[in-house]
């Protein structure tokens, strides 16, 4: 079978470029975001000359915390299930207060930060706050506006229809456009990742084929070099112990010796064939760092104490499998930036430790990943262990006994 070709992808992301996708919306959406906030704090202190350094400092510092809430709630990597309504919820009341050209980057951001059965009220909500933005800066600049709108505005029982019609409405059409952009920007990303984690899964696959498939032609190797070459070197040695007895005593010299020859030979065959059905010898740290070095999309970082060369290839193999099993479900679900692997022995003990920094879990629900990696823990008689830190990340623990620990 023909090895797959791994795409370099930037986890979650479309290149344009040379940059990510999302790199281009994050960045350039804050650059917009100050700027557009930038001129509104000029109008406004237009508005209110009294106050206006006061008001250049206030509208400065919202355009501060709106950013870093932009900024984080258009991750460079997407998270299949986003929980950060919190943050979009934030963004939006500073999204209204600062300028209402803001609440458009905001509803780019809502695929980002909230689960998609929840889009739509959340693009309801988003609209609400929209406009109760547009009547809250038309209220401001009731004293700029052309005279025929602000006579309007002096009629309190048409104003707010009236404002609807003449005006918002083209206003929601960009806004509607704003949201439709981020969901298409965020079903783009999360295609990706699905198509990155897929592309890994299936080498990961072809790797186990050709590693069962070289183990299946060691054993059929071996199986006919006992079966043909022990047969006939047996037979052989049988012909040579009748021979003895029957040659003369000039040839018995070289009868003894073809007989040690073949005592010798059938020795080495089988030894050849008893090793040949024994598993290879892994090395597990050599095997992290392949894991490692196909992770993209975040800081990678292990950490190895210990001489575990000569572990038993049936341990080795089963904490390569299990730490395949929990980096690929921290690429899926954490959202994290850093990816720790920590693998240390200590007398007869191995501990694997996958840690990372990303959302966490308040309710662990497993798995196919983590039953697998239970299943696995299980078979080596180890023990498993998960933890979610209040600080954030989350950490999953295998100790697996060695030598005598693990026959006993």
């Amino acid at each position: 079978m023909a090895d797959a070709q791994q795409a370099v992808l930037s986890y979650g992301t479309y290149m344009v470029l040379r940059k990510p996708l999302l790199f281009w919306l994050r960045w350039g959406g804050l650059l917009a975001g100050w700027v557009e906030t930038a001129l509104m704090a000029q109008s406004i202190a237009s508005t209110i000359p009294s106050h206006r350094v006061l008001l250049y400092v206030v509208m400065s510092a919202g355009a501060i915390l709106y950013g870093f809430l932009f900024v984080n709630n258009i991750s460079l990597r997407v998270n299949l299930a986003p929980q950060r309504e919190r943050w979009i919820l934030a963004q939006l009341f500073l999204g209204t207060l600062l300028n209402l050209e803001l609440m458009n980057l905001s509803a780019i951001c809502v695929p980002f930060c909230v689960p998609v059965h929840r889009r739509i009220r959340w693009f309801w909500i988003t609209t609400g706050f929209s406009l109760a933005g547009y009547i809250y800066f038309i209220i401001i600049f009731r004293n700029k506006v052309h005279p025929p709108l602000s006579q309007i505005l002096h009629s309190p029982s048409f104003s707010l229809v009236l404002i609807i019609i003449l005006d918002y409405c083209g206003n929601l059409f960009w806004h509607v456009l704003s949201f439709v952009i981020g969901c298409v920007i965020f079903e783009l990303a999360r295609r990706q990742q699905q198509l990155a984690v897929a592309n890994q899964e299936l080498i990961d696959l072809q790797a186990e084929i050709r590693a069962a498939a070289k183990v299946e032609e060691r054993f059929r190797l071996s199986r006919e070099l006992h079966d043909a070459a022990g047969h006939y070197l047996t037979s052989l040695s049988i012909q040579l112990e009748i021979a003895q007895h029957r040659a003369t005593e000039a040839a018995l010299p070289a009868i003894t010796r073809a007989q040690l020859i073949t005592r010798l030979l059938l020795a080495e065959i089988r030894e050849s064939v008893s090793a040949w059905r024994e598993d290879e010898t892994v090395d597990i740290s050599v095997a992290l760092k392949r894991i490692l070095r196909d992770v993209t999309g975040l800081q990678t970082h292990l950490e190895i104490e210990g001489n575990l060369v000569h572990i038993p290839s049936p341990v080795a193999h089963g904490l390569y499998r299990c730490a395949q099993e929990a980096v690929t479900n921290v690429l899926r679900h954490s959202e994290a930036k850093n990816l720790w692997i920590q693998l240390i022995q200590q007398d007869a003990i191995i501990q694997l430790s996958i840690k990372d920094d990303g959302c966490g879990c308040n309710e662990l629900m497993e798995g196919n990943g983590l039953r697998g990696i239970q299943s696995r823990a299980e078979e080596m008689r180890g023990t498993l262990e998960f933890s979610s830190p209040v600080s954030g990340g989350f950490i999953v623990t295998l100790k697996v006994p060695t030598g005598e620990e693990r026959t006993a």
